[in-house]
């Protein structure tokens, strides 16, 4: 089994009474095989937005991973992309949450409600399926602001048979492993035509 990214990728999912209103993910990319760096994206009506330093890294990221997460299903389709060349400012702390900062996006995460350990030896990507494990926390508070404007929506946050599920969280200690040795001679793929909510906050983590 090849490992292929090391890092961290907290995430957000806004909602209001119509459905999902905005997305947001921080990756911050120890090391992986397109190398290291720090990616925070957001995603609403008017398109995409990726913030960093390695416009290539953030391209990665978002074609080969935060287009087939069931919690961006509902913008997948939109392929508007805006790049912003800047650095991104992190203050984190697992006790209380995380605040991300740069080229017009602010992810806020708070009320950290559980700390536990997630695994999925099958996660799907597309026409891939990559084996994810990472440290879970989800959050009772998550907040989005785009070019000093709050997005409207809130997350989802329950807690069934005593277990927090949220789709605001922080995932640290997160490895992405390859099991069959292909996901690097591959070009990013479209996003698969219909997305089962496996993703962290979907499944609970259990």
């Amino acid at each position: 089994m090849s490992i292929v990214l090391i890092g961290g990728n907290p995430g957000l999912l806004l909602h209001s009474e119509d459905g999902p209103t905005a997305a947001a993910s921080l990756w911050t990319v120890d090391w992986s095989i397109w190398g290291s760096g720090v990616v925070l994206m957001a995603v609403d009506r008017s398109g995409w937005r990726t913030v960093g330093t390695d416009e290539h890294l953030a391209r990665i990221v978002l074609e080969r991973f935060n287009l087939h997460f069931p919690e961006f299903s509902t913008f997948a389709d939109d392929r508007r992309v805006q790049h912003v060349d800047a650095e991104v400012e992190i203050r984190s702390d697992l006790r209380s949450g995380l605040q991300a900062l740069g080229g017009g996006i602010e992810l806020r995460l708070a009320d950290v409600k559980d700390r536990r350990q997630f695994s999925d030896p099958a996660f799907p990507l597309g026409e891939l399926t990559m084996s994810l494990a990472n440290v879970y926390l989800p959050c009772g508070m998550g907040e989005l602001t785009i070019d000093g404007e709050r997005i409207a929506g809130r997350p989802q946050c329950v807690q069934r048979d005593g277990r927090w599920t949220s789709s605001a969280y922080l995932a640290v200690a997160e490895v992405w492993s390859d099991p069959a040795g292909e996901f690097d001679k591959t070009e990013p793929i479209a996003p698969a035509t219909e997305v089962k909510p496996r993703h962290l906050y979907a499944i609970g983590s259990g």
